[in-house]
């Protein structure tokens, strides 16, 4: 799906979305909350998938996410959720067709935007890296967010970017992120 398809499909009436995570990203947005700190919602089982997926027990948290989705496909968190433990297994199609998902109803979301864009680059696709980068901003992340206006500047400016390497740098940028808070 591309930046320009991206953008339509998410403005389409077919496009809709749980009053739950309307609400729910209307209140994060103004309060400026991480969406992946807190729970997917009031589901026992989207809690202890939220609880699994922050001890790195990716693939039973994905199981219990996959469930949820089954029951309610619109759910925004759980397909976010599903993505990243999908990206933390290796399974990067799998992350990319969870967050394309979530980018037809949301298609500016940061999250999916930046690990779409890894799970591209990862895959040696750097034209898919490079097209989902170039929507993401996040002010919040400012180590992420520099590593990620340094290599659109290196293509703008006509250098030969190898995918893999993009990814490390983007990975390791998220890492220093992380350490500094």
């Amino acid at each position: 799906m591309t930046s320009r398809s991206r953008k339509e499909a998410g403005s389409g009436k077919d496009r809709k979305m749980s009053r739950r995570d309307l609400f729910r990203g209307m209140f994060q947005q103004f309060r400026g909350d991480s969406l992946k700190e807190e729970s997917s919602g009031g589901d026992p089982d989207m809690v202890y998938a939220d609880r699994l997926l922050k001890e790195g027990q990716y693939d039973k948290a994905a199981h219990l996410y996959s469930r949820r989705l089954k029951k309610e496909p619109r759910q925004l968190e759980a397909m976010r959720n599903m993505g990243y433990c999908l990206f933390m297994q290796g399974d990067y199609s799998g992350a990319r067709k969870a967050w394309e998902k979530l980018l037809g109803f949301r298609p500016r979301d940061n999250f999916a935007l930046l690990y779409t864009g890894l799970a591209c680059a990862s895959q040696g696709d750097a034209r898919g890296a490079l097209e989902n980068w170039r929507l993401y901003y996040d002010i919040r992340k400012p180590l992420v967010q520099r590593e990620i206006n340094l290599i659109l500047a290196r293509q703008e400016r006509g250098e030969s970017l190898e995918a893999r390497e993009m990814a490390a740098s983007v990975q390791e940028a998220l890492e220093k992120q992380k350490k500094a808070r």
